[in-house]
């Protein structure tokens, strides 16, 4: 079972190719502003140097944010197309819980992700989710979050979220859309 992963919601692109939960390619580009440049010719690419075709897919999992509002959308359109027109499961996970996933978190540690205005957060303890995902600006949260153990952004694990999403349940790629955790400016 091949299993294509797509992370688009920050400045590095993420695309990896796994059969059956191992991994057998990453490709990571560094994109600012310019994701719809580099995602398609990205898959592509990983999927050539695998000898495969986009029809050998038969599963895609795709982070939805929060993060990068254009970079998240992109890669959310572009999973749930490929999901729909070839009829393959599609599973995703919050950019969050996939870092904190990746981290292997054991003790109380904040999970955080900063945009231009602010940070993204969530609190784990011992590999689980403790709160909701929220947002404050910078100064808020520095001053909120002062003596804590933060990680903030990171490398993705795409075999340890692979392997964490084994047992949930697939989505209908209709009802696949991104997370925003605040308020979009143009709608205030």
């Amino acid at each position: 079972m091949y299993t294509l992963f797509i992370s688009t919601y920050d400045f590095i692109i993420t695309i990896g190719l796994l059969k059956n939960n191992k991994k057998i390619s990453i490709k990571e580009v560094k994109s600012v502003k310019s994701h719809s440049v580099f995602l398609i010719p990205t898959i592509e690419s990983i999927l050539k140097g695998n000898n495969l075709e986009i029809n050998n897919l038969n599963e895609i999992i795709v982070i939805n944010g929060p993060g990068s509002f254009t970079g998240v959308r992109l890669g959310v359109i572009v999973a749930k197309t490929l999901a729909y027109t070839l009829k393959i499961n599609i599973k995703t996970i919050t950019s969050i819980d996939a870092l904190a996933i990746s981290n292997n978190i054991l003790k109380r540690t904040i999970v955080s992700i900063n945009d231009n205005k602010g940070v993204y957060f969530a609190i784990y303890e011992s590999n689980s989710r403790i709160s909701d995902i929220k947002y404050l600006s910078k100064n808020d949260f520095d001053n909120k979050h002062i003596n804590e153990s933060i990680i903030n952004n990171g490398v993705l694990d795409v075999e340890k979220i692979t392997l964490f999403l084994k047992d949930i349940d697939t989505i209908n790629p209709h009802n696949v859309k991104p997370i925003y955790v605040k308020e979009i400016e143009v709608l205030k």
